[in-house]
């Protein structure tokens, strides 16, 4: 292996393990002062719900990181699959909606939906597509400030595609850094924010779920004023050299809120 490549990999090793430790160490200090405060019957109720609320999120967080590294890992392997289903969109978004309201208060920010379909239908791996708006959502609230956060998540279609965007109130994005944002680890150490969660992983994945729903993505941005990531995808999803499988018409979409609370688990509270 030449020296670049394996200082590299270690370099991303690192921060693997970084990542990794942080929510192992807060788990296992948490259950430790479980233990200690239990042995002297010295713990009340409401603290334990708080320490395992703790627990908890950093379950979600770990969970989340494993499934990246597995995504990453099958996309550079080319073992990227999709299961394309035909809906009616606003089956999906309903769904959406109805997850994204219960975050609404725990993050102290409002998602509006502006909605404009001619034609509802179409046919798409809406995992991925789910994947790729809460990967949006999700930074659009990390990197806004904790205060009167708003995002905006307009769906609107012509001809044959479909144009999600998700936009936010935030920090935004210094232009040298945007083409940046979709590299595998890389992160914007400069941010002013306090939430600074997530090892650089997600924008990765979503970029790649783009490519293979032969979708296009635009990113404008304004520091101190927010962000506007744009996604356009065909109606119709297709494989193009991408293994395939197409079920029937679906009169139903089901959000698992484990998957959205993985999403939010690096947003600190």
């Amino acid at each position: 292996m030449p020296k670049d490549a394996a200082s590299k990999m270690i370099q991303e090793l690192a921060m693997i393990a970084h990542e990794l430790r942080r929510p192992i160490e807060t788990i296992a200090k948490s259950a430790e002062l479980v233990n200690r405060a239990q042995a002297m019957s010295a713990l009340k109720e409401e603290k334990l719900h708080e320490i395992m609320d703790g627990i908890i999120t950093n379950c979600h967080r770990l969970s989340l990181l494993t499934h990246n590294i597995m995504e990453i890992a099958n996309i550079e392997n080319g073992n990227v699959k999709l299961i394309v289903e035909k809906l009616d969109l606003n089956i999906f978004l309903d769904e959406l909606k109805e997850f994204l309201s219960l975050y609404e208060y725990v993050h102290n920010v409002k998602f509006v939906f502006k909605v404009s379909l001619k034609d509802p239908l179409m046919t798409c791996d809406f995992k991925k597509l789910e994947r790729i708006i809460l990967n949006f959502v999700s930074n659009a609230v990390k990197y806004s400030k904790n205060t009167n956060r708003r995002v905006t998540i307009t769906v609107s279609d012509k001809d044959e595609y479909i144009t999600f965007s998700v936009k936010d109130r935030g920090i935004g994005i210094e232009k040298k850094n945007i083409d940046k944002i979709f590299d595998k680890f890389y992160r914007i150490e400069s941010f002013s924010t306090r939430q600074t969660e997530g090892c650089g992983l997600g924008l990765t994945i979503v970029k790649r779920f783009i490519e293979v729903l032969n979708g296009e993505i635009s990113v404008t941005s304004e520091v101190g004023k927010g962000s506007e990531f744009t996604v356009k995808i065909p109606r119709v999803s297709k494989s193009r050299g991408t293994a395939c499988k197409i079920l029937e018409l679906s009169r139903s979409y089901q959000m698992y809120k484990t998957s959205v609370d993985e999403i939010f688990a690096d947003i600190q509270k």
